[in-house]
């Protein structure tokens, strides 16, 4: 049976068949009610990628990142893989338990029922609330203020570039940072505020806020991201929390901003180790190449304004292949997806989309290999959760798919009020 594989070359192909890659669904043969399922689709895991997953509401986006989740953690690679999921909404933590719900379809599939042994992070100051409202956790994180640069700080604490505010700040970031590096905390930006000549309102307004950052959770002394990056592991990093927040989103991508540019500059570091190595005739890995998965990732690199998210993200788009960090982005709208990172995704995975403004911006960056208007595509599928289109930037196809279920729990489907 011939076989489909996604992201990989034919180099790769050729000299390392199937290892490395994960099996994501099968080939769909046929259009609308008439399709059906022909050969398994597996996906390259052990190269870079920048993925874009799409779908509108209810149509398995999220099911899906689930999906590769799973593969990541199962791979015949994964000592040489870390991933980290960015649960914005709070709904990958039962990947700890099994799909026996799915134990039928599964079964089809020749798969079982798997629990993962995922670890899930929140925010350090937040234990309380997650302890009270019983959802569960493994660990907490912290993040040091001292690795927050100004422009980083507006951004999250929503602070116009050119205010009295603004200024204040920069200048008290400024003052730390020469007398302390990034060894200092959020009551000393709050005690320097005070110690410059400036308007009592700016002063106030800015202390306001500041204080209001007090409350997210998420400051300590040290930073604690590095352990989302163990080999073989699969992080959760739950920020559920964040939602019920003014400025939820800008705290959310103040955690996705310092971890991001963490991660890269710890590959690069590695990567040039493991060249050395190279040279010297060895071989390993310094360090796990590290996958990130963004759901929601629209509200991290958006395409209209910036978040503190916006830079960090935009240099694993375009620089991450050589360190070896892979970006997987999620979004029911990817028209409002930032434009740069959207071109430079080498596989899209896109499940039905109806708003034209989505179907043209997916459209625009695959338009010299499809045959057909992307739309014809779209509405060629059955109307089935799970079913979408797989875009190739590498072998320059596209493949109709259905998803294979998922082998752990999905705590993200729609609830209703029918009764059992």
């Amino acid at each position: 049976m011939p076989k489909i594989c996604v992201g990989r070359d034919d180099e790769d192909q050729e000299e390392h068949g199937l290892d490395g890659t994960g099996m994501i669904g099968k080939h769909l043969v046929g259009e609308g009610p008439e399709a059906h399922t022909a050969n398994p689709v597996y996906m390259d895991l052990a190269r870079p990628h920048v993925m874009g997953i799409f779908g509108k509401r209810g149509t398995g986006k999220s099911y899906s990142m689930g999906t590769i989740a799973e593969e990541l953690y199962d791979s015949d690679i994964s000592d040489n893989l870390s991933t980290v999921i960015i649960d914005s909404m709070g709904v990958y933590w039962s990947m700890k338990r099994p799909n026996d719900r799915g134990a039928g379809i599964l079964d089809k599939w020749g798969f079982k029922p798997q629990a993962y042994d995922t670890t899930i992070y929140i925010p350090a100051g937040k234990t309380e609330e997650f302890t009270k409202k019983e959802i569960p956790y493994d660990e907490t994180f912290t993040i040091n203020p001292g690795e927050l640069t100004s422009e980083e700080w507006r951004m999250a604490l929503n602070i116009d570039n050119d205010s009295e505010m603004s200024i204040l700040l920069d200048k008290t970031i400024s003052k730390l940072k020469d007398t302390a590096g990034n060894d200092y905390r959020l009551e000393h930006i709050l005690k320097g505020i005070k110690k410059f000549d400036f308007d009592q309102g700016a002063v106030r307004g800015l202390e306001n806020r500041l204080e209001n950052a007090e409350d997210w959770g998420i400051f300590g002394k040290d930073s604690s991201l590095e352990k989302f990056t163990e080999r073989s592991e699969m992080s959760i990093i739950d920020m559920s929390v964040f939602g019920e927040m003014s400025g939820g989103w800008s705290i959310r991508s103040l955690v996705v901003a310092l971890l991001s540019k963490r991660i890269l500059r710890e590959r690069m570091d590695a990567r040039r180790m493991e060249e050395i190595d190279e040279m010297q005739g060895l071989n390993q890995n310094e360090m796990p190449i590290t996958w990130m998965l963004i759901d929601e990732a629209h509200q991290f690199i958006p395409d209209e304004g910036e978040t503190p998210a916006t830079k960090p993200l935009l240099r694993w788009v375009k620089i991450g292949r050589e360190p070896g960090v892979s970006l997987a982005l999620a979004t029911q709208q990817p028209a409002k997806l930032n434009a740069n990172a959207l071109s430079q995704c080498d596989l899209i995975l896109s499940h039905r989309l109806t708003a034209q403004q989505d179907i043209e911006a997916l459209g625009e960056i695959m338009q010299t290999y499809v045959r057909k208007d992307l739309k014809h595509y779209i509405e060629a599928l059955p109307d089935e959760v799970g079913t979408g289109i797989i875009l190739d930037d590498n072998s320059e196809r596209i493949f109709p798919i259905k998803m294979r279920p998922r082998k752990s729990w999905h705590a993200g489907g729609t609830p209703d009020a029918y009764e059992d």
